[in-house]
Protein backbone atom coordinates (compact mmCIF):
# COMPACT_ATOMS: atom_id res chain seq x y z
CA UNK A 1 0.00 0.00 0.00
CA UNK A 2 1.53 3.30 -0.99
CA UNK A 3 2.05 5.72 1.27
CA UNK A 4 3.49 9.52 2.13
CA UNK A 5 5.35 10.34 4.76
CA UNK A 6 5.82 13.77 6.34
CA UNK A 7 7.31 15.10 9.57
CA UNK A 8 3.93 15.04 11.70
CA UNK A 9 1.98 11.43 10.58
CA UNK A 10 1.65 9.25 8.01
CA UNK A 11 -1.22 9.47 5.09
CA UNK A 12 -2.68 7.05 2.86
CA UNK A 13 -3.32 7.33 -0.21
CA UNK A 14 -7.41 5.94 -0.19
CA UNK A 15 -6.99 3.85 -3.80
CA UNK A 16 -4.85 1.54 -4.20
CA UNK A 17 -4.12 -1.48 -6.92
CA UNK A 18 -4.21 -5.21 -6.41
CA UNK A 19 -3.83 -8.07 -8.81
CA UNK A 20 -7.38 -9.73 -10.18
CA UNK A 21 -6.99 -13.77 -9.48
CA UNK A 22 -8.52 -16.08 -11.76
CA UNK A 23 -10.70 -14.22 -13.64
CA UNK A 24 -13.81 -16.04 -15.25
CA UNK A 25 -13.43 -15.82 -19.34
CA UNK A 26 -16.56 -14.68 -19.95
CA UNK A 27 -15.88 -11.01 -16.91
CA UNK A 28 -12.56 -10.66 -19.19
CA UNK A 29 -14.54 -10.88 -23.01
CA UNK A 30 -17.11 -8.23 -21.14
CA UNK A 31 -14.97 -5.85 -20.01
CA UNK A 32 -13.39 -6.15 -23.81
CA UNK A 33 -16.36 -5.66 -25.42
CA UNK A 34 -17.19 -2.88 -23.13
CA UNK A 35 -14.12 -1.04 -23.54
CA UNK A 36 -15.09 -1.11 -27.50
CA UNK A 37 -18.16 0.25 -27.45
CA UNK A 38 -16.81 2.75 -25.35
CA UNK A 39 -14.16 3.69 -27.88
CA UNK A 40 -17.06 3.84 -30.41
CA UNK A 41 -19.39 6.49 -28.45
CA UNK A 42 -15.93 8.52 -27.81
CA UNK A 43 -15.28 8.67 -31.60
CA UNK A 44 -18.67 9.59 -31.97
CA UNK A 45 -18.50 12.72 -29.43
CA UNK A 46 -14.98 13.70 -30.93
CA UNK A 47 -16.45 13.98 -34.64
CA UNK A 48 -19.70 16.13 -32.82
CA UNK A 49 -17.04 18.03 -31.40
CA UNK A 50 -15.29 18.56 -34.60
CA UNK A 51 -18.57 19.24 -36.52
CA UNK A 52 -21.54 20.49 -34.33
CA UNK A 53 -24.84 18.26 -35.22
CA UNK A 54 -22.76 15.19 -36.54
CA UNK A 55 -23.25 12.51 -34.04
CA UNK A 56 -25.73 10.67 -35.81
CA UNK A 57 -24.20 10.88 -39.21
CA UNK A 58 -20.90 9.74 -38.03
CA UNK A 59 -22.67 6.20 -37.07
CA UNK A 60 -24.42 6.13 -40.25
CA UNK A 61 -21.70 7.03 -42.41
CA UNK A 62 -19.22 4.59 -40.27
CA UNK A 63 -21.72 1.45 -41.03
CA UNK A 64 -22.00 2.41 -44.28
CA UNK A 65 -18.23 2.88 -45.21
CA UNK A 66 -17.76 -0.63 -43.96
CA UNK A 67 -21.07 -3.09 -44.19
CA UNK A 68 -22.38 -1.16 -47.41
CA UNK A 69 -24.01 -4.59 -49.02
CA UNK A 70 -25.15 -2.86 -52.29
CA UNK A 71 -21.51 -1.82 -53.30
CA UNK A 72 -19.11 -4.86 -52.96
CA UNK A 73 -16.24 -2.88 -53.39
CA UNK A 74 -16.83 -1.31 -50.01
CA UNK A 75 -16.53 -4.81 -48.37
CA UNK A 76 -13.62 -5.62 -49.99
CA UNK A 77 -11.83 -2.58 -48.87
CA UNK A 78 -12.88 -4.09 -45.69
CA UNK A 79 -11.42 -7.37 -45.95
CA UNK A 80 -8.35 -5.86 -47.50
CA UNK A 81 -7.44 -3.85 -44.88
CA UNK A 82 -8.04 -6.57 -42.53
CA UNK A 83 -6.20 -9.18 -44.31
CA UNK A 84 -3.42 -7.01 -44.42
CA UNK A 85 -3.40 -6.42 -40.71
CA UNK A 86 -3.83 -10.29 -40.05
CA UNK A 87 -1.23 -11.11 -42.80
CA UNK A 88 1.36 -8.94 -40.49
CA UNK A 89 -0.14 -10.22 -36.89
CA UNK A 90 0.31 -13.64 -37.59
CA UNK A 91 3.90 -12.97 -39.08
CA UNK A 92 4.70 -11.43 -35.40
CA UNK A 93 2.87 -13.91 -33.04
CA UNK A 94 5.55 -16.86 -33.84
CA UNK A 95 8.38 -14.55 -32.76
CA UNK A 96 6.38 -13.19 -29.81
CA UNK A 97 5.28 -16.42 -28.83
CA UNK A 98 9.17 -17.53 -28.00
CA UNK A 99 9.90 -13.91 -26.14
CA UNK A 100 11.51 -12.48 -29.56
CA UNK A 101 10.13 -8.91 -29.71
CA UNK A 102 10.53 -8.41 -33.51
CA UNK A 103 9.29 -5.00 -33.77
CA UNK A 104 10.58 -4.56 -37.38
CA UNK A 105 7.58 -6.06 -39.65
CA UNK A 106 7.19 -2.36 -41.02
CA UNK A 107 10.50 -2.81 -42.49
CA UNK A 108 10.74 -6.23 -43.56
CA UNK A 109 7.17 -5.48 -45.66
CA UNK A 110 8.54 -2.33 -47.15
CA UNK A 111 11.93 -4.37 -48.37
CA UNK A 112 9.65 -6.78 -49.48
CA UNK A 113 8.00 -3.99 -51.80
CA UNK A 114 10.98 -1.99 -52.76
CA UNK A 115 12.28 -5.77 -54.33
CA UNK A 116 8.83 -6.28 -56.23
CA UNK A 117 9.43 -2.23 -57.49
CA UNK A 118 12.62 -2.63 -58.71
CA UNK A 119 12.24 -6.13 -60.39
CA UNK A 120 9.18 -4.84 -62.20
CA UNK A 121 11.64 -1.48 -63.52
CA UNK A 122 14.05 -3.07 -64.94
CA UNK A 123 12.95 -6.23 -66.36
CA UNK A 124 14.02 -6.23 -69.73
CA UNK A 125 10.93 -5.28 -72.38
CA UNK A 126 8.76 -7.63 -73.65
CA UNK A 127 8.73 -10.24 -70.70
CA UNK A 128 5.70 -11.57 -70.18
CA UNK A 129 4.06 -9.91 -66.82
CA UNK A 130 2.92 -13.49 -65.36
CA UNK A 131 6.60 -14.06 -65.25
CA UNK A 132 7.11 -10.86 -63.83
CA UNK A 133 4.96 -11.08 -60.80
CA UNK A 134 6.42 -14.58 -60.15
CA UNK A 135 10.13 -13.26 -60.20
CA UNK A 136 8.56 -10.37 -58.56
CA UNK A 137 6.94 -12.52 -55.44
CA UNK A 138 10.22 -14.43 -55.36
CA UNK A 139 12.11 -11.44 -55.08
CA UNK A 140 9.63 -9.55 -52.12
CA UNK A 141 10.24 -13.09 -50.05
CA UNK A 142 14.15 -13.19 -50.11
CA UNK A 143 14.16 -9.68 -49.51
CA UNK A 144 11.70 -10.08 -46.48
CA UNK A 145 13.86 -13.29 -45.47
CA UNK A 146 17.17 -11.07 -45.25
CA UNK A 147 15.86 -8.49 -43.79
CA UNK A 148 14.73 -10.74 -40.67
CA UNK A 149 17.02 -13.24 -40.43
CA UNK A 150 19.81 -10.62 -39.67
CA UNK A 151 18.74 -9.17 -36.58
CA UNK A 152 17.64 -13.43 -35.81
CA UNK A 153 21.43 -14.25 -36.45
CA UNK A 154 22.69 -11.62 -34.05
CA UNK A 155 20.38 -12.77 -31.59
CA UNK A 156 21.14 -15.90 -31.56
CA UNK A 157 25.11 -15.81 -31.84
CA UNK A 158 25.44 -12.71 -30.17
CA UNK A 159 21.91 -11.95 -27.87
CA UNK A 160 21.95 -8.53 -28.65
CA UNK A 161 18.71 -6.95 -28.12
CA UNK A 162 16.23 -7.64 -31.29
CA UNK A 163 13.63 -4.75 -30.23
CA UNK A 164 16.02 -2.15 -31.05
CA UNK A 165 17.75 -4.25 -33.78
CA UNK A 166 14.41 -5.18 -35.85
CA UNK A 167 13.24 -0.71 -34.85
CA UNK A 168 16.76 0.26 -36.35
CA UNK A 169 16.26 -1.75 -39.49
CA UNK A 170 12.63 -0.44 -40.54
CA UNK A 171 14.59 3.31 -40.73
CA UNK A 172 17.20 1.78 -42.93
CA UNK A 173 14.55 -0.07 -45.54
CA UNK A 174 12.82 3.60 -45.26
CA UNK A 175 16.01 5.41 -46.21
CA UNK A 176 16.47 2.46 -48.64
CA UNK A 177 12.96 2.87 -50.24
CA UNK A 178 13.27 7.03 -50.45
CA UNK A 179 17.07 6.46 -51.86
CA UNK A 180 15.65 3.85 -54.85
CA UNK A 181 12.93 6.42 -54.96
CA UNK A 182 15.32 9.33 -55.76
CA UNK A 183 16.96 7.95 -58.23
CA UNK A 184 14.44 6.26 -60.12
CA UNK A 185 11.94 9.07 -60.53
CA UNK A 186 14.13 11.97 -61.91
CA UNK A 187 11.35 14.50 -61.71
CA UNK A 188 11.47 14.40 -58.21
CA UNK A 189 7.95 12.97 -57.09
CA UNK A 190 7.96 10.35 -54.47
CA UNK A 191 6.15 7.61 -56.09
CA UNK A 192 5.80 6.01 -59.30
CA UNK A 193 3.47 3.30 -61.49
CA UNK A 194 4.23 -0.43 -61.96
CA UNK A 195 3.68 -1.93 -65.63
CA UNK A 196 0.82 -1.96 -68.16
CA UNK A 197 -2.05 -1.80 -65.24
CA UNK A 198 -4.22 -3.58 -67.57
CA UNK A 199 -2.49 -6.28 -67.44
CA UNK A 200 -1.47 -6.63 -63.80
CA UNK A 201 -5.50 -6.11 -63.32
CA UNK A 202 -5.96 -9.22 -65.29
CA UNK A 203 -3.92 -11.38 -63.94
CA UNK A 204 -4.18 -10.83 -59.93
CA UNK A 205 -7.99 -9.62 -60.69
CA UNK A 206 -9.86 -7.09 -58.67
CA UNK A 207 -7.68 -4.78 -56.63
CA UNK A 208 -7.04 -6.88 -53.31
CA UNK A 209 -8.80 -10.08 -54.33
CA UNK A 210 -5.26 -12.06 -54.39
CA UNK A 211 -4.30 -10.32 -50.74
CA UNK A 212 -7.90 -11.65 -49.29
CA UNK A 213 -6.92 -15.36 -50.69
CA UNK A 214 -3.75 -15.43 -49.52
CA UNK A 215 -4.48 -13.56 -46.23
CA UNK A 216 -6.89 -16.56 -45.18
CA UNK A 217 -4.71 -19.07 -46.96
CA UNK A 218 -1.96 -18.56 -44.68
CA UNK A 219 -3.79 -17.85 -41.87
CA UNK A 220 -4.99 -20.70 -42.08
CA UNK A 221 -1.92 -22.91 -42.63
CA UNK A 222 0.01 -20.60 -39.57
CA UNK A 223 -3.21 -21.41 -37.38
CA UNK A 224 -2.43 -25.08 -37.38
CA UNK A 225 1.30 -24.41 -38.06
CA UNK A 226 1.64 -22.61 -34.60
CA UNK A 227 -1.43 -24.75 -32.66
CA UNK A 228 -0.54 -28.26 -33.68
CA UNK A 229 3.46 -28.71 -35.41
CA UNK A 230 6.32 -30.07 -33.53
CA UNK A 231 8.07 -26.33 -34.19
CA UNK A 232 5.16 -24.73 -32.86
CA UNK A 233 5.49 -26.72 -29.29
CA UNK A 234 9.05 -25.70 -29.58
CA UNK A 235 8.34 -22.26 -30.06
CA UNK A 236 6.13 -22.21 -26.76
CA UNK A 237 9.03 -24.01 -24.82
CA UNK A 238 11.72 -21.06 -26.54
CA UNK A 239 9.80 -18.54 -24.59
CA UNK A 240 8.68 -20.45 -21.26
CA UNK A 241 12.32 -21.00 -20.63
CA UNK A 242 15.41 -20.97 -22.77
CA UNK A 243 17.07 -23.59 -20.64
CA UNK A 244 13.86 -25.67 -20.06
CA UNK A 245 14.33 -26.02 -24.25
CA UNK A 246 18.28 -26.98 -23.82
CA UNK A 247 17.82 -29.14 -21.53
CA UNK A 248 15.23 -31.54 -23.72
CA UNK A 249 17.47 -30.64 -26.37
CA UNK A 250 15.44 -28.12 -28.81
CA UNK A 251 18.58 -26.18 -30.43
CA UNK A 252 17.39 -22.75 -29.62
CA UNK A 253 19.49 -20.80 -32.30
CA UNK A 254 17.79 -22.97 -34.99
CA UNK A 255 14.91 -22.20 -33.69
CA UNK A 256 15.09 -18.28 -33.26
CA UNK A 257 16.43 -18.26 -37.36
CA UNK A 258 13.56 -20.39 -38.53
CA UNK A 259 10.73 -18.74 -36.90
CA UNK A 260 12.34 -15.26 -38.18
CA UNK A 261 13.06 -16.81 -41.76
CA UNK A 262 9.12 -17.95 -41.57
CA UNK A 263 8.10 -14.30 -40.57
CA UNK A 264 10.64 -12.62 -42.99
CA UNK A 265 8.53 -15.08 -45.56
CA UNK A 266 4.96 -13.54 -44.93
CA UNK A 267 6.46 -9.95 -44.61
CA UNK A 268 8.31 -10.00 -47.90
CA UNK A 269 5.27 -11.54 -49.69
CA UNK A 270 2.45 -9.10 -48.13
CA UNK A 271 5.60 -6.35 -50.12
CA UNK A 272 4.52 -7.81 -53.01
CA UNK A 273 0.87 -7.94 -52.72
CA UNK A 274 1.04 -4.43 -51.67
CA UNK A 275 2.69 -3.24 -54.72
CA UNK A 276 1.51 -5.62 -57.30
CA UNK A 277 -1.78 -6.36 -56.10
CA UNK A 278 -3.53 -3.53 -53.87
CA UNK A 279 -1.73 -0.43 -55.05
CA UNK A 280 0.06 -0.78 -58.84
CA UNK A 281 2.61 1.61 -57.31
CA UNK A 282 4.96 1.78 -54.65
CA UNK A 283 6.25 4.89 -52.05
CA UNK A 284 7.76 4.76 -48.97
CA UNK A 285 4.29 5.49 -47.01
CA UNK A 286 3.07 2.27 -48.92
CA UNK A 287 2.82 0.32 -45.47
CA UNK A 288 1.30 2.85 -43.50
CA UNK A 289 2.48 1.89 -40.47
CA UNK A 290 0.58 -1.16 -40.24
CA UNK A 291 3.22 -3.24 -39.74
CA UNK A 292 3.59 -1.33 -36.10
CA UNK A 293 -0.20 -1.51 -35.67
CA UNK A 294 0.11 -5.77 -36.28
CA UNK A 295 2.46 -5.53 -33.70
CA UNK A 296 0.15 -3.82 -30.72
CA UNK A 297 -2.79 -6.27 -32.24
CA UNK A 298 -0.73 -9.21 -31.52
CA UNK A 299 0.01 -7.97 -28.05
CA UNK A 300 -3.40 -7.26 -27.63
CA UNK A 301 -4.40 -10.82 -28.70
CA UNK A 302 -2.22 -12.63 -26.19
CA UNK A 303 -0.34 -14.10 -29.38
CA UNK A 304 -3.73 -15.90 -30.11
CA UNK A 305 -3.88 -15.83 -33.46
CA UNK A 306 -8.16 -16.06 -33.13
CA UNK A 307 -8.22 -13.33 -30.89
CA UNK A 308 -5.78 -11.58 -32.50
CA UNK A 309 -8.27 -11.45 -35.58
CA UNK A 310 -11.17 -10.17 -33.41
CA UNK A 311 -8.82 -6.60 -32.66
CA UNK A 312 -7.55 -6.99 -36.49
CA UNK A 313 -11.54 -6.89 -38.01
CA UNK A 314 -12.75 -4.14 -35.26
CA UNK A 315 -9.34 -1.75 -36.22
CA UNK A 316 -10.21 -2.52 -39.86
CA UNK A 317 -14.03 -0.99 -38.82
CA UNK A 318 -12.34 1.64 -37.37
CA UNK A 319 -9.72 2.90 -40.14
CA UNK A 320 -12.41 2.35 -43.02
CA UNK A 321 -15.38 3.42 -41.26
CA UNK A 322 -14.10 6.78 -39.60
CA UNK A 323 -12.52 7.50 -43.29
CA UNK A 324 -15.75 7.28 -44.78
CA UNK A 325 -17.91 8.96 -41.85
CA UNK A 326 -14.84 12.09 -41.71
CA UNK A 327 -15.55 12.19 -45.39
CA UNK A 328 -19.10 12.47 -45.11
CA UNK A 329 -18.93 15.50 -42.86
CA UNK A 330 -16.11 17.41 -44.22
CA UNK A 331 -13.22 16.60 -41.44
CA UNK A 332 -9.83 15.41 -42.97
CA UNK A 333 -10.23 11.97 -43.53
CA UNK A 334 -6.68 10.42 -42.70
CA UNK A 335 -6.03 12.71 -39.34
CA UNK A 336 -10.07 11.60 -37.86
CA UNK A 337 -9.41 8.06 -38.77
CA UNK A 338 -5.65 7.74 -37.25
CA UNK A 339 -7.45 9.81 -33.98
CA UNK A 340 -10.13 7.61 -33.70
CA UNK A 341 -7.75 3.99 -34.42
CA UNK A 342 -5.77 5.45 -31.33
CA UNK A 343 -8.17 6.23 -29.23
CA UNK A 344 -9.49 2.68 -30.03
CA UNK A 345 -6.08 0.84 -29.27
CA UNK A 346 -5.95 3.38 -25.88
CA UNK A 347 -9.19 2.34 -24.40
CA UNK A 348 -8.79 -1.38 -25.32
CA UNK A 349 -5.13 -1.16 -23.30
CA UNK A 350 -6.79 0.42 -20.35
CA UNK A 351 -9.28 -2.77 -20.52
CA UNK A 352 -6.47 -4.81 -20.47
CA UNK A 353 -5.46 -2.93 -17.12
CA UNK A 354 -8.79 -3.41 -15.17
CA UNK A 355 -8.94 -7.30 -16.74
CA UNK A 356 -5.40 -7.77 -14.81
CA UNK A 357 -5.83 -5.50 -12.27
CA UNK A 358 -8.72 -3.72 -9.59
CA UNK A 359 -8.58 -0.49 -7.77
CA UNK A 360 -10.20 -0.89 -4.03
CA UNK A 361 -10.71 1.81 -1.54
CA UNK A 362 -8.53 0.83 1.80
CA UNK A 363 -10.50 -0.56 4.51
CA UNK A 364 -9.93 2.46 7.11
CA UNK A 365 -10.94 5.48 4.67
CA UNK A 366 -14.47 3.08 4.24
CA UNK A 367 -14.91 3.20 7.86
CA UNK A 368 -14.23 6.54 7.95
CA UNK A 369 -16.94 7.08 5.63
CA UNK A 370 -19.51 4.79 7.03
CA UNK A 371 -19.00 7.03 10.57
CA UNK A 372 -19.79 10.17 8.68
Amino acid sequence: MAEVKTNKKVHKFPLYVVKRMGLAKWKYWLIRIAGVLVAFLVAGITCAILKPGSFGIFYKELFRGCFDFTDITTLIDLLVTFSILMLVVIALIPAFKMKFWNIGAEGQILIGCLASAGIAKFMPRGTPNTVILIICAIASIVAGVIWSVIPAIFKAFLNTNETLFTLMMNYIATIACSLAISVWIKSGSQTFGMLNQGTFHKILGSSGTLVIVFGALIFLGMFFFITKSKHGYEISVVGESINTARYIGINVKKVIIRTMIQSGCICGFLGFLLVCGVHRSFSPTIVGGKGFTGVLIAWLGHFDPLEAAFYAFLSAVFERGTTTAATAVKISSSQFSAICTGMFFFIIISCEFFSRYQIKVHHSVRMEVQRE
